[in-house]
């Protein structure tokens, strides 16, 4: 913002403004003056990044929802690309899947000095292994791992990264960076989209934790949803978490508890979830 003026972002910000009725000094509130306010409004001058911010804070507008604002309330490339293949999965879609993939090995050819270009390749080539029951290689695996433990402080990005590959990280590093989440959450929460990123994160956590057995920190993830009392707007995760509670519950030798199961799986299908339904289906049948 310093060296290139972006008139879209002070038409965006001035309109904001006076949407919610706010005078130039209620947003400076003395931090800098009114008039370069005004003038980077108008595309006349720059502000800095720290500036921006203040406008932010002071506006009471989540930095979230001003990008949504920026790109016109529609999806950027990149939330649209995660949507699409999170939908292709949950279809079992392979064909959308290795074309997905394809895009980004393309990518990768052309400019492989990108680095999140290989590692988008590498998590849908997992997830397309995920949706062929297949066998994921381990290099993918370490390649992935490598990348997180450079990462001194995660993002939406990195959630992603670690809530679709799980599974096929050992116990150990499952435990840690499960851990390492739990101590961000709040900072994680303060973002409606990310929320539902780490929600979704502890549900795959649990899930993985059921299937392999581990039953003492399948609880604890259990425990830990539970306590944060998931909102009404994650639907889809409130369902899904009473799923995951009914397999602990199978998992204890309560065979009524299946029940619990269908009745949630029957849910998601009342409700539009079709194709996710039929996938709890095949899985409550294969217990």
């Amino acid at each position: 913002m310093d060296e290139k003026k972006d008139l879209k972002l002070g038409k965006i910000i001035s309109m904001l403004r006076r949407a919610k009725s706010l005078k130039l000094r209620e947003v400076t509130q003395g931090c800098f003056s009114e008039s370069l306010l005004a003038r980077f409004e108008k595309g006349e001058s720059d502000i800095t990044v720290e500036k921006f911010f203040v406008i932010l804070k002071n506006s009471n507008i989540y930095l979230d929802e001003f990008q949504s604002i920026y790109n016109d309330y529609s999806m950027d490339e990149e939330e649209k690309f995660r949507t699409d293949l999170a939908n292709a999965y949950s279809k079992r879609d392979i064909v959308k899947i290795k074309e997905i993939l394809k895009f980004w090995e393309s990518k990768v050819q052309e400019k492989p000095s990108v680095k999140y270009f290989k590692i988008n390749e590498t998590v849908i080539r997992i997830i397309l292994v995920m949706a062929q029951n297949s066998v994921v290689l381990k290099k993918d695996v370490d390649f992935l791992m490598n990348h997180l433990e450079q990462v001194t402080e995660w993002g939406r990005y990195e959630l992603w990264i670690f809530s679709n590959c799980l599974r096929f990280f050992d116990d150990n590093s499952l435990k840690y960076y499960g851990k390492y989440i739990l101590g961000k959450t709040n900072f994680y929460q303060s973002i409606h989209l990310n929320q539902q990123l780490v929600i979704r994160t502890f549900l795959n956590i649990i899930d993985t934790f059921l299937r392999r057995g581990d039953l003492i920190f399948a609880l604890k993830y259990i425990n830990y949803l539970e306590s944060i009392n998931i909102q009404i707007d994650f639907f889809y995760e409130k369902i899904i978490l009473n799923y995951h509670k009914a397999h602990y519950r199978i998992l204890q030798k309560q065979k009524s508890a299946v029940n619990d199961m269908r009745k949630c799986v029957e849910t998601l299908e009342y409700y539009g979830y079709k194709e996710e339904a039929k996938i709890l289906y095949e899985e409550i049948e294969n217990l």
